[in-house]
Parts: structure tokens; C-alpha cells; sequence
């Protein structure tokens, strides 16, 4: 089995249990890979079991029956069927700029990135390449925005009727599975770029890692401890209103990588956002209190 149709097979033997989180992936594959044509949807996707899940979530959500076929290719393409109202006022939203999912709870997003990742992704095997591609409809360009909001880097690539927005950094790649919830894919995509890059330089790999985490650590604390500063003596409240929110988060989450403190925030922010804003609760906390240097 391939490395990315054992990660979609997980997607499909650990479904989230919460309707929201499940309304969520089924928008994630509806936004990513449904056509509209009149009244009915259409929905191409690889495999019998995705094909499957898709027609029962369709009938939990919409209450309404697909017709899965295959595809006139052949191979293993299904072609998933059904008519549904509420579906087509999504999914002409969404390519408008709507909402891309609804979300009540804090699994929500992960669900709608892994429901993206199913329908659409396609990822290659870390011990072979670092790839992970999108192949969209022509007018779902909307996704290269979405990715870039999430702290993302993708790129962009246009064809006649699709539109391929793809990653080949393997940080991106990362992230964008921690994102989803899909941990098993993200660790394996680590512990292969930690195992490639020991086999060439062993001492090197050691030493750069060890310097960054202790840097980004290092970093990491003396933010704390300013804003752990800031509170004692009050002086907290003297920060912009968006900065001392995002002080609290940081102390309240404080063992979260900046990605992940990206994805909790609200309104969303991107990493890089994050990032500044962290830099400059810095700045503003030394001038506060009155610390001189970096």
C-alpha cells in the first residue's frame, strides 16, 4: 500500500464522532473535488471506500441518496452522484468566497483539511520525495488562499481545467498534516527527513538540530517570562488589545510550536503573523519594563 492511500485509509477508519467535525470533512471534500451540473453533484474520487463514505455522510448530513459508479477510465476513479440543495448553496459559496466550514469545535478544522486531503491530495512517499499536491477544480484557485492563511507556503499551478496547488517543502508538509490531525503522516514525513539527513552528515544533522530547538526554545522562555512579567506587575493591559490576547494565549499554551498556536487563534492568523506579533509583544514588553539590549 502507498504511503498516501494508507493515510487516506486512516482518514476513513478513524471518522470524528462529533456532527460538526463530521459536516466539516464532508465540506472539505465537497469544496475540494465536487463539479455542479444542473441539480446534481458530482463527486470523482479514488477508491470504493472513499466513494462509500462520502454516500454516507451525504445521507447523515443531507438525508439524501448517491449513486456511486465507476469511472467510463476505469481503474479504481468512483464517481459519487447525488442532489441536494442545501450541498449546491455550499458549494457555489464557497467558490464565491464563502464560508469554508462551519466550526464548533476545535476539531472542526482539522476534519475539513483531512476531508480536503481525501478527495483531492495526492503525497508522496517521504523516503522518496517531499510532495504534496491539490488537484482541484478550475475555480477552487480560492484554496491557494485558504493554504497561505494557514501559515502555508504552496505553490500554484493552472491547467485547462484544474487547478494543481502543491508543496514541496517538507516543513510545509508538516504542517499542513499536524493541521489536519493526521499525526501518524506528519511524524513519518519527520522521522524520514531526520533519518535521510543523519545517513549524510551525522554530526551535522545533531549539531543543527540541537542549535535550532535550543534557540527556538530559548526564544520561546524569555517571551514567557516578559509576559509573565508584564502580569505581575500589572502592566499587562498596557499592550494593545490584540497583543495581550495574544500574550495570554502564548502563556496559556506555552509547549505549542507556533503553528499550532496559529491554528487556535482567533480572528486567524498566519505563522509569519504570529511570529511578528510575538516580536513585537517583545519589544514592547522591554520598553515596559524597562529593559535595555536584546
Amino acid at each position: 500500500m502507498s504511503f498516501c492511500s494508507e493515510h487516506k485509509n486512516q482518514i476513513i477508519e478513524h471518522l470524528p464522532t462529533q456532527a460538526c467535525c463530521r459536516r466539516a470533512l464532508l465540506q472539505g471534500i465537497l469544496s475540494s473535488k465536487s463539479l455542479l451540473s444542473g441539480n446534481e453533484i458530482t463527486v470523482s474520487v479514488d477508491g470504493r471506500r472513499t466513494a462509500e463514505l462520502i454516500a454516507l455522510l451525504v445521507r447523515e448530513i443531507f438525508t439524501k441518496e448517491s449513486e456511486i459508479s465507476t469511472s467510463k477510465s476505469g481503474g479504481r476513479r468512483q464517481i459519487v452522484r447525488f442532489s441536494s440543495p442545501a450541498a449546491i448553496r455550499y458549494v457555489s459559496a464557497f467558490t464565491e468566497g464563502g464560508e469554508c466550514f462551519t466550526a464548533k469545535c476545535a476539531g472542526c478544522q482539522a476534519a475539513f483539511l483531512s476531508g480536503v486531503f481525501l478527495a483531492s491530495g495526492r503525497a508522496s512517499d517521504p523516503a522518496k520525495q517531499y510532495s504534496l499536491e491539490f488537484l482541484v477544480p478550475y475555480n477552487r484557485e480560492r484554496f491557494f488562499e485558504l493554504f497561505g492563511e494557514l501559515g502555508l507556503t504552496p505553490r500554484i499551478s493552472k491547467k485547462p481545467n484544474e487547478v494543481l496547488i502543491y508543496f514541496k517543502k517538507s516543513t510545509d508538509i508538516e504542517d499542513f498534516f499536524a493541521l489536519a490531525g493526521m499525526n501518524d503522516a506528519m511524524y513519518a514525513i519527520m522521522n524520514e527527513k531526520i533519518n535521510g539527513e543523519l545517513r549524510n552528515n551525522v554530526n551535522r544533522i545533531i549539531n543543527c538540530t540541537t542549535s535550532n530547538i535550543g534557540k527556538a526554545v530559548s526564544a520561546s522562555h524569555y517571551q514567557i517570562e516578559l509576559i509573565e512579567q508584564l502580569i505581575e506587575k500589572g502592566l499587562i493591559s498596557k499592550l494593545p488589545e490584540e497583543l495581550e490576547a495574544t500574550a495570554r494565549m502564548r502563556l496559556l499554551h506555552r509547549d505549542l510550536s507556533l503553528s499550532q498556536l496559529a491554528a487556535i487563534i482567533t480572528p486567524k492568523i498566519s505563522k509569519p503573523g504570529l511570529s511578528h506579533r510575538l516580536k513585537r509583544i517583545t519589544e514592547l514588553a522591554k520598553e515596559l519594563l524597562g529593559i535595555d539590549g536584546e
